[in-house]
């Protein structure tokens, strides 16, 4: 009885040390590489009054999705953040800026989507975005697109996922 009780005190223990240990070294992992995010969203004097109210609130949306679909890839060493201007990016070795515009977006009809169906009034969005290294020296610029038959959270998503995987593909944090 004495044996079980010592195997079970010593597995709980070991259990336990491993639990802390392994979340603290991911915690320090993904804080050596930071992407700040400035996001623009694109609105300018030949947008209506609603377009721009529309395409301000996807960007809204987007840019706070583009941190936390960062944040699933935390594991890969790095961590990103929003920044309002690029006066707020303080340039560090292991520092990068990203800048992410709304280039177009066409919110489609949701009444074409409801009804007809079959990608019918679907939205269209496309984005630009550029990564720096050193806030100053642009190592990945990219145009990028999609269309959706879905909503234009669908569309947002995809986007930001794939400006993700090219970041990571890019700087190749391990």
């Amino acid at each position: 009885m004495k044996k079980l009780l010592i195997m079970v005190t010593a597995f709980f223990a070991i259990t336990a040390v491993i639990g802390f240990t392994k979340p603290v070294k991911a915690a320090e992992k993904s804080a050596q590489t930071t992407i700040c995010i400035i996001f623009d969203d694109g609105v300018n004097s030949s947008l209506t009054a609603r377009q721009a109210k529309s395409q301000t609130d996807l960007s809204n949306w987007m840019d706070k999705d583009l941190v936390r679909v960062f944040a699933r890839y935390a594991k890969s060493g790095y961590q990103a953040k929003l920044i309002e201007k690029r006066s707020d990016f303080t340039s560090g070795p292991n520092d990068y800026l990203l800048n992410v515009k709304i280039t177009e977006y066409l919110p489609g009809s949701k009444a074409a989507r409801i009804i007809v169906g079959y990608g019918a009034g679907g939205v269209t969005l496309k984005i630009h975005y550029e990564l720096f290294a050193d806030g100053t020296r642009s190592i990945l610029n990219k145009d990028d697109s999609t269309y959706s038959g879905r909503e234009w959270i669908n569309a947002a998503r995809k986007l930001n996922q794939n400006i993700a995987e090219a970041v990571t593909a890019k700087i190749g944090v391990k």
